[in-house]
């Protein structure tokens, strides 16, 4: 059965994305050093201006060869600003006319196509395979220890999709159109809201705003990347082993930049387990807008040759506001690297 146009040309926007990929080796840059497929780094590299305004009635917009230039709305959050960009890079890399895309909303791989321009159509499969390739839910959920039976779970799905760098929906359609999961289980996903997954990670405390995310932090993300805005939260768990005098130095998170709201041991009550490890859990805000590493160490005082050490990127630099992104000042020293 012959393919729909449409179909076509998904597949070769696809294949453009992945072409991208293996050109820059951004798979193996992303093992080596976590996180997501930062595309305002990208664009930079690829010597094609990128500059943020505050547009009121457009996401994006594009100029083809040979002025070939990417503008985006710095009225929208920095995952929908990430999208909007590989969309327009799509644009760009697949050769097609100026573009200025009113409403993108990173709609799913079996949304109707009666009516769709073909452009548009190709730049949004470009975007989605170059944002949320299969080989990125790959290495995150590897990383996580996940099974398939636990992207079921939203909450976990939800830490998917903070990882990945992309929305909660971006992320579920990812896992239907990689046949990560079926297409009931990601419908069943779909209808969990986010606001309710926030609520219960944050215990009590909330976000900034409603666009704020709440982390799930724990020994998984050692050598990670955590963190988009300074109005997220960030929920610490992990193990302790404080019946032998170990104990996670977290006075770390406040020199780098964040403040305790909540720290306590929890320990298993049913049934009680004498000797077991604690669960150290720790609420954190960061207070500025700012991207660091830090090493946390679970240490005994009087035997520091024991310590363990956790490794992680604090990253709260945020959606773009304006000029420049912050990726392309750093490339120019107008920015601390």
């Amino acid at each position: 059965m012959a393919r729909s146009p449409a179909a076509s040309t998904r597949l070769n926007a696809a294949a453009s994305a992945k072409r991208l990929h293996r050109q820059l080796g951004l798979e193996a840059r992303i093992r080596q050093s976590g996180g997501a497929v930062d595309v305002f780094e990208i664009i930079a590299e690829l010597d094609i201006p990128l500059l943020f305004k505050p547009l009121e009635t457009a996401q994006g917009l594009c100029l083809p060869k040979p002025l070939r230039g990417i503008m985006i709305t710095t009225r929208r959050t920095l995952s929908i600003q990430r999208f909007t960009a590989a969309h327009e890079l799509g644009h760009l890399m697949l050769d097609h006319e100026a573009s200025i895309d009113l409403e993108i909303l990173e709609r799913g791989p079996l949304g109707p196509d009666k009516g769709r321009d073909l452009q548009e159509v190709a730049a949004d499969a470009f975007a989605a395979e170059f944002m949320l390739p299969r080989w990125l839910y790959g290495y995150h959920i590897q990383r996580q220890g996940w099974s398939v039976a636990e992207l079921r779970n939203p909450n976990v799905t939800y830490q998917l999709s903070l990882r990945m760098g992309a929305s909660y929906e971006a992320t579920c359609w990812g896992l239907l159109s990689h046949q990560i999961l079926k297409r009931p289980e990601v419908d069943a996903l779909r209808k969990e809201k986010v606001a309710n997954m926030k609520a219960r990670l944050g215990d009590g405390f909330r976000p900034a705003d409603s666009w704020a995310d709440v982390w799930r932090f724990t020994e998984r993300d050692d050598g990670g990347v955590i963190g988009s805005t300074e109005r997220d939260l960030v929920r610490l768990e992990l193990p302790e082993n404080s019946s032998a005098g170990y104990e996670w130095d977290v006075g770390i998170l406040r020199e780098a930049g964040l403040e305790i709201l909540d720290d306590r041991s929890e320990f298993n009550e049913d049934p009680v387990i004498y000797g077991a490890p604690a669960k150290r859990r720790v609420m954190a805000r960061p207070l500025t807008s700012d991207r660091r590493t830090v090493s946390l160490i679970e240490s005994q005082p009087w035997s520091p040759s024991n310590d363990s050490r956790l490794t992680v990127t604090l990253n709260f630099d945020g959606a773009e506001t304006g000029g420049l992104s912050k990726a392309e000042r750093r490339r120019v020293g107008a920015m601390p690297a």
